[in-house]
């Protein structure tokens, strides 16, 4: 019997992915990986400077590995639609496509100064060990080479005064020098920024992306639940009541615009690297 196509959504880190894959994930039939999961795309590919993987260095061996690990992970049974979000993915649709082929992604877009702002304090943030001992528990020893560069990234982050890591979050080509020697306000805007063009870009030109791919605001999924019981009949789920349900428990007040409290020069690199594509998107007038 075939599986279900997967979801796999793609967002820069800090834009809401976990929340919209949680609220997803809470109805019957779907099983949703619970955490991020860069190892596992990594696999044979740990030595690798960034998380842009090209879909030519695949191997049999290497698909089989992912396919099987996520669904493991997500206790996955054969009939349940399983739902990925890692948010290293932005880097290398492509890759992610080449695996599944049959793949339907949904794109979360998120205000770039919002993310940003989170961005910039997750950097500077100690890792969440009870969360890192839950993915120790389940790394497959194939992927242990992983945590060779977990450790030297985090150990190298508290020289640069960074808890969380030298490099936290997507790995997109420059970033290693650019973590070195720039603001952090200029490294995590070029994040969002890499992160949002690769992954616009790269799903636009995936085979039938009229059909399988899927955009959906953060702004508008947290306004009410209009956005997300659309998305959810474009993605034919099952049990959308609970969906619905789970989500009004879920969703918190959230506080708009606290990018606004960043020091001036802090701004000023935001709005000088952000400025066209936000506007663009609408997000500036």
């Amino acid at each position: 019997m075939t599986e279900p196509s997967p979801i796999i959504l793609i967002g820069a880190a800090r834009s809401g992915t976990k929340f919209l894959r949680d609220i997803l994930a809470s109805g019957d039939g779907t099983a949703a990986v619970p955490y991020d999961v860069n190892y596992i795309w990594r696999y044979g590919a740990e030595r690798a400077v960034d998380d842009v993987l090209a879909p030519s260095t695949l191997t049999n061996k290497r698909k089989k590995f992912i396919r099987k690990s996520l669904r493991s992970l997500a206790k996955a049974s054969k009939d349940d639609i399983l739902i990925e979000k890692t948010v290293a993915s932005t880097m290398r649709v492509p890759f992610v496509d080449a695996v599944f082929p049959d793949a339907r992604y949904v794109h979360l877009i998120r205000d770039g100064r919002e993310v940003t702002e989170s961005a910039m304090r997750q950097w500077q943030a100690p890792p969440n060990w009870s969360a890192l001992l839950q993915k120790v528990r389940e790394l497959p020893i194939q992927s242990i080479g992983y945590v060779g560069w977990f450790g030297w990234n985090f150990v190298s982050g508290l020289f640069s005064g960074r808890q969380g890591g030298k490099v936290w979050g997507p790995r997109f080509p420059g970033i290693d020098a650019m973590a070195e020697h720039g603001p952090l306000a200029q490294v995590c805007a070029q994040q969002w920024l890499e992160s949002y063009n690769r992954a616009n870009t790269d799903l636009c030109n995936i085979p039938k992306a009229d059909s399988r791919v899927f955009i959906i605001r953060y702004e508008d999924l947290i306004r009410d639940d209009i956005a997300l019981s659309n998305l959810v009949e474009q993605l034919g789920l099952p049990d959308k009541e609970n969906i619905l349900v789970n989500f009004h428990k879920k969703l918190r007040p959230n506080q708009p615009e606290i990018w606004r409290n960043l020091p001036p020069s802090d701004l000023a690199t935001i709005d000088q690297i952000l400025s066209p594509k936000l506007r663009e998107l609408g997000y500036l007038k």
